[in-house]
């Protein structure tokens, strides 16, 4: 089976994530997406941060109508800090028979270099890239790399549905069916400081 991993803290996740996904997996011919639930990434802050196992139930409800889309907790059972190159190696031993590559946006392509061990990723995985707003000229030099030019920006972040929430804006129709609900009732953004400035959340 050919999959595609998808990263990502998804806190919390919203259209862009299922439409970006939607369109690799279709004109990238994936059998399956696995949408990557990091418990923590090393470069982002924890203050705003819902719990995994929240996350992950608004991830699986948002997806469960399409059978091409899979949760992945593996970075769970992981010792922090989690780097991407460890969690694809472990994916392999795990999963021997299938072909794992990494989906990534343009805005992470541009820092890729400074990925733990990237020059590995790039040796043993391909990588799939989609725009981002805010970066236009994406090249690459590696074989390894497909850009998906032509792919939607969608102009959507989960920092700014965590600012917008705050300010208790209703934005349900930028969220799944039923999670601005499920937010709202958690109380969660209503519980903690803002913390956008060092947010990288796509």
């Amino acid at each position: 089976m050919k999959i595609g991993i998808f990263p990502g803290s998804f806190n919390p996740v919203h259209i862009g994530h299922l439409a970006i996904a939607n369109y690799i997996c279709e004109f990238e011919n994936y059998d399956e997406i696995w949408f990557l639930i990091t418990p923590q990434n090393p470069v982002k802050g924890q203050n705003d941060l819902m719990p995994k196992e929240f996350r992950l139930e608004l991830i699986e409800n948002a997806i469960k109508s399409y059978p091409k889309f899979k949760t992945c907790t593996i970075e769970w059972e992981m010792s922090p800090p989690t780097y991407t190159v460890n969690t694809l190696q472990k994916l392999r031993v795990k999963h021997p028979l299938y072909k794992f590559e990494l989906i990534i946006g343009s805005d992470n392509w541009e820092i890729f270099h400074r990925w733990k061990d990237y020059q590995m990723i790039l040796k043993n995985f391909k990588i799939v890239v989609y725009p981002r707003k805010g970066t236009s000229n994406i090249v690459t030099n590696y074989p390894n790399v497909s850009i998906h030019r032509q792919a939607p920006k969608i102009e959507v972040s989960s920092s700014f549905i965590r600012k917008v929430f705050r300010k208790r804006k209703n934005i349900r129709f930028f969220l799944p069916e039923g999670a601005f609900e499920k937010i709202i009732e958690s109380g969660f953004f209503e519980k903690v400081e803002p913390d956008e400035e060092n947010s990288l959340d796509k």
